[in-house]
């Protein structure tokens, strides 16, 4: 299939699947005439790669999760699993941080509306 289809099919930008494939996160078989020929499991790949990147994730674990799609052995789930347990740790510690800034405007703005005395 060819990209506009592609994007069609997988919810995902031709801009972005051209990302995709320059970073070998997805594949076409190039035609005689030069055009990208996509087939039909790009569509479900694409769009697991658009879920991971709205995800927050960079591309290297972006990539690296993608080796689990697929019938692949449990050992090759394992690096994925440790690299998806920091990126949850990092998140938590971000999270964190977030709600104590998040409770230090609401003190700000509790305190700035209330009554003068």
């Amino acid at each position: 299939m060819k990209i506009g289809e592609l994007s069609r099919r997988s919810g995902v930008s031709p801009r972005s699947l051209r990302y995709y494939e320059e970073h070998d996160l997805i594949h076409a078989e190039r035609l005689a005439n030069g055009y990208r020929d996509y087939d039909d499991s790009t569509v479900e790949r694409a769009s697991a790669i658009r879920l991971l990147f709205e995800m927050g994730f960079s591309r290297e674990v972006v990539a690296s999760a993608l080796t689990c799609l697929g019938d692949v052995p449990d050992a090759v789930h394992e690096p994925v699993i440790d690299q998806l347990r920091l990126v949850r740790d990092d998140l938590a510690v971000q999270m964190e941080k977030l709600a104590a800034t998040h409770r230090l405007v609401s003190d700000v703005i509790d305190g700035r509306s209330q009554p003068a005395r």
